[in-house]
């Protein structure tokens, strides 16, 4: 039996416990249902983001599949399994080779109404996105994209919704189901974890209101000291009057890093303007800024550790991990966006950003100047395609890091099929 194979079993496996568990419970008004749903993308990209225009280009082909089955047995319980594969076109050595990309996306039972009518919990494997995804995100961009293995439980009552979540994000320690003295002896890395609490207001006209507190937790004592134990408080607002829109999000970071003090913040803010009947339907402009350190005893350099940083730090991925391509020094970033649409399937969006290291680096602080233009075509309700070609301006700091000094290329065209 292969690995599909077994997951398939397996799957008609739960189904079958869990309609024999629900059968005597049902209501005489709730029929079991079960629900298929999937989406296929294939996205080619051109790569000239090194800086030297003598250079070829690298081209890939991307391809990420991902089916789903939601089953709800009994009325309060919901079952989402969600299987994906991705993988780079001739990742394989041969047209006969088995790269065994499948894997388990999503995997989780939901229970509502549990003990309260308010209340919900989910456990398995799950993706989490709040807000805009500046701290905790998806990552749809991405060819796997993030998902978490831990339980959730969420309060949904009329005035606001708590989400309270425990996830594990690096167990180190071999499971075995066999005890013997050496299976039980404890190890000194104990992995890491990310708990976090995340409410958002409810019945305020226009507006989203938020606020967060999250903490990482890395118990590796491999250094002699514990990795990692990081608060971050947050809150996010979005707004909007008549044509006027606006958005903003703080957050601060506090603990230790590696026995040293962490001390860091982020401030972001936008405002735009929609243009009612026209074809150039808004035009915004916003800052971002994620401190860095500059060498003291303090560590200030601002992590979003589980944010999806695509859709906010260019198109072409040079500040996508920070703050690693920040080299700890934080980042600022003045964007300026408008959006043309000539029709309800059709629109481009041209983004301009303008980067710079928020603590100098060797004396530097400018990084360059990076614009993207992103066209969308939403074919049917099912089909989408989209292109998307971008350049950066490289200053002098990316220009020493990269060992190049022309503009850089990069784009490509999706489709996607979602079902």
């Amino acid at each position: 039996m292969n690995l599909y194979q077994g997951m398939m079993y397996n799957m008609r496996l739960v189904f079958f416990l869990l309609l024999l568990v629900g059968i005597p419970t049902y209501s005489q008004d709730f029929s079991p249902s079960f629900r298929w749903l999937g989406d296929i993308r294939i996205r080619s990209e051109v790569d000239m983001r090194d800086f030297d225009q003598r250079t070829h280009a690298n081209t890939y082909t991307l391809l990420r599949t991902r089916l789903g089955l939601e089953a709800r047995p009994l009325e309060d319980v919901r079952v989402l399994i969600q299987v994906r594969d991705s993988r780079v076109f001739g990742q394989e050595t041969s047209t006969l080779a088995d790269s065994r990309n499948l894997d388990l996306h999503q995997g989780y039972v939901e229970i509502a109404k549990l003990f309260l009518d308010e209340l919900t919990l989910r456990l398995g494997r799950q993706e989490l996105s709040y807000g805009n995804e500046r701290m905790v995100g998806a990552v749809g961009w991405h060819n796997v994209g993030r998902v978490f293995d831990g339980g959730l439980a969420r309060l949904d009552v009329p005035s606001f919704v708590l989400d309270l979540f425990a996830m594990n994000t690096g167990e180190v320690q071999p499971y075995t189901p066999v005890a013997t003295p050496a299976a039980v002896q404890p190890v000194s890395d104990e992995g890491s974890n990310f708990f976090g609490s995340y409410l958002s207001m409810k019945n305020i006209p226009e507006h989203t209101v938020s606020g967060y507190l999250l903490y990482e937790w890395n118990r590796s004592l491999l250094s002699g000291a514990t990795e990692l134990q990081r608060f971050t408080a947050g809150s996010h607002v979005k707004g909007k009057a008549n044509a006027l829109d606006y958005e903003c999000e703080v957050a601060y970071q506090a603990g230790k890093r590696r026995a040293v003090n962490v001390s860091a913040y982020m401030l972001t803010g936008g405002v735009g303007y929609s243009f009612a009947g026209s074809v150039f339907s808004r035009i915004a402009a916003g800052y971002e800024l994620l401190s860095g350190s500059s060498g003291g005893p303090t560590y200030n350099s601002f992590d979003p550790a589980f944010h999806t940083g695509h859709k906010f730090y260019g198109y072409m991925d040079y500040f996508i991990s920070i703050p690693a391509q920040t080299l700890d020094r934080g980042l600022t970033d003045l964007i300026i966006r408008s959006t043309i649409t000539p029709s309800e399937k059709l629109s481009l969006n041209i983004w301009f950003h303008h980067f710079a290291y928020h603590q100098s680096a060797a004396g530097q602080r400018p990084l360059g100047q990076e614009i993207d233009l992103v066209l969308n075509l939403r074919y049917n309700k099912n089909v989408i395609f989209e292109i998307s070609t971008s350049v950066f301006l490289p200053a002098s700091a990316m220009r020493q890091r990269f060992s190049g000094s022309d503009a850089a290329f990069w784009g490509y065209l999706t489709t996607t099929v979602v079902f």
